[in-house]
């Protein structure tokens, strides 16, 4: 079961080679260097290309290879861990093609697969540098140009590959086109998409500014793009009136699953270097990685490897399941992996001391100092910490007392049970009420519990009965929070525990398969991840309660020494040389 689901994952890597070798153009040395130089990674996404990566996030019936989420996350995961920067030369176009799955036209879509297929790009332009997340004060627009047709004026900020991408799914204000009862449109029902063609010749003026330099995914051509006068062609609007924001603030929720695979890359890669380093470092008579600061910190940093693992695999199911509590589901699995991923990577920093910020020498040929600027990058990429968190926070007051179908929780957490075709049309803006994780938790907390304290790990089951009292908890705060920041606060709380809640779910789901590679039902790894996130919801600091983090250090090591990547599903890695 797990060799299918990383079957692709596995025959990547096979082909990328061993990451480890300085010569490699494909491995971590090579990485650092093209980062120093802000060079776009064109050798490497041009191989991923001649293998059919680009296509992982298409649709079959677009020219596509995209099977399941599940599958995907393992496969960009494992580009990511040699450099991050190859997921927005391959993947960019993921937020565009989302929108026109929704929306587009059956002639948009084909202009788009022969496109994406063959190896371009779409751009996706939603954002100005004037009002970031509050996208109803955007300004970009449309207007009549007195023939019939749009003009488009304005500036979109930060496009992805806006220096090289051939086509642009733009979201503007329209002007001049009222509602039927006469008034000027307003709100979300103000804004139109265009799929725009840049290769074609019309009237107008577009400025692909000068690509913007940004500490982490260097050479990716970031770009403003200023429109004056720009005069669209036939064929070019998008959907209908006033659904364009919508559409985009769905499309959005995709991007934060797959920004989630980025994330667990760079950790993989960082944690890796780190223990290498650690283990052959020697202070006294032992090495590093042996002196238990050094072990307790190395085994924190792991828990929260495996607990932001277990989360955004979960949600890369979740997808394919209960895609209409996405609004709420892929938030809290963005937030978790960044978050987890920044405190690992700030333990392995402290743990390298001097080599983590070295440029050219260093574990991966320098390598750690670009971990962690792409980690800031990739955190932020498609909104901020704070927007993340309100975009759900204000579902929190009737999302915490829902029902739930417990055949649709065993699909989702059960790694052996076929998933349903991914079905973007069911994303929703908000959840209704319902998320599967929280609502079905009392019907296996209790059970686990008391299989776990038969088991011998009494300590795991005392943390399952806490998850479970926190959880319900929630309802009453929810009600008794403030809006603003006590809501906000709220939802960063239920996030830590939607997040440990998926791992129980997942342990429990999966008692007869060795995740991790550990042995099946092993209840390590889940006290480890259930320890560190219950901490992070009450806001103690993890170091305080590290006491079960230790078999999580244990499980990495040996995914180590077998040259397998750190996750539930653990991929083969090229052998070193």
């Amino acid at each position: 079961m797990i060799e299918e689901l990383t079957r692709k994952a596995a025959a990547l890597e096979l082909l990328l080679g061993d990451a480890e070798d300085p010569a490699n153009p494909y491995g971590f040395a090579a990485a650092a260097r093209r980062d120093e130089r802000e060079e776009f990674p064109a050798a490497f996404a041009e191989l991923l290309r001649s293998a059919g990566f680009h296509l992982d996030h298409l649709p079959a019936h677009w020219g596509g290879s995209f099977e399941s989420f599940d599958r995907s996350l393992q496969l960009v995961r494992t580009a990511a861990r040699r450099d991050l920067a190859v997921m927005p030369a391959t993947m960019f176009s993921i937020t565009a093609a989302t929108c026109l799955r929704l929306h587009g036209s059956p002639e948009q879509q084909a202009r788009a697969a022969e496109l994406l297929c063959g190896g371009g790009a779409i751009g996706f332009a939603l954002s100005e540098a004037a009002h970031g997340s509050d996208l109803l004060a955007n300004e970009a627009r449309l207007t009549p140009d007195g023939a019939g047709g749009q003009e488009l004026n304005g500036t979109k900020w930060m496009v992805g590959l806006g220096q090289r991408c051939e086509a642009l799914y733009l979201v503007a204000r329209t002007v001049g086109r009222p509602s039927a009862q006469g008034a000027p449109l307003r709100g979300p029902g103000a804004f139109s998409a265009l799929l725009l063609d840049l290769t074609a010749a019309r009237p107008g003026r577009l400025e692909r500014g000068a690509p913007v330099r940004t500490s982490g995914m260097r050479g990716i051509d970031f770009a403003h793009l200023t429109f004056d006068q720009f005069t669209t062609l036939e064929g070019e609007p998008v959907g209908r009136q006033g659904e364009a924001l919508e559409v985009a603030v769905k499309a959005q929720q995709v991007v934060r699953l797959m920004s989630t695979a980025g994330s667990l890359g760079l950790a993989d890669t960082g944690l890796r270097l780190t223990l290498d380093f650690a283990a052959e470092r020697r202070t006294g008579r032992t090495t590093l990685l042996e002196t238990p600061y050094q072990r307790r910190e190395l085994a924190l940093a792991a828990t929260a490897l495996l607990a932001a693992d277990a989360v955004a695999l979960a949600a890369a199911r979740g997808i394919h399941v209960v895609p209409e509590q996405f609004s709420v589901w892929g938030c809290v699995a963005k937030h978790v992996v960044a978050e987890s991923v920044e405190e690992l990577l700030a333990r392995c920093g402290a743990t390298l001391a001097t080599r983590s910020v070295l440029r050219g020498e260093g574990p991966g040929g320098g390598l750690f100092q670009k971990l962690q600027r792409d980690a800031a990058l990739v955190r932020v990429v498609d909104t901020s910490t704070l927007a993340n968190l309100r975009s759900f926070s204000g579902q929190l007051p009737t999302l915490t007392g829902a029902g739930a179908d417990p055949a649709a929780l065993r699909t989702v957490f059960a790694l052996d049970a076929p998933l349903p075709p991914y079905d973007p049309t069911r994303l929703e803006l908000a959840a209704r009420g319902r998320d599967l994780v929280t609502a079905t938790l009392a019907d296996v907390a209790e059970p686990a519990a008391g299989e776990l304290a038969e088991a011998g790990a009494p300590a795991v089951a005392a943390l399952a009965e806490q998850l479970l009292a926190a959880v319900r908890q929630l309802p009453e705060q929810a009600r008794a929070a403030g809006p603003g920041v006590e809501l906000v606060d709220l939802a960063e709380r239920f996030a830590w525990l939607h997040a440990a809640a998926c791992c129980l779910h997942l342990w429990w789901a999966n008692r007869h398969l060795p995740l991790f590679g550990g042995k099946p039902g092993h209840p390590g790894w889940l006290g480890a991840v259930l320890g560190y996130l219950l901490a992070r919801a009450e806001g103690t600091a993890p170091r305080r309660a590290a006491g079960p983090a230790a078999p999580a250090l244990d499980l990495v090591l040996g995914l180590r020494e077998g040259h397998r990547l750190f996750s539930a599903l653990p991929v083969p890695l090229a052998h070193p040389r």
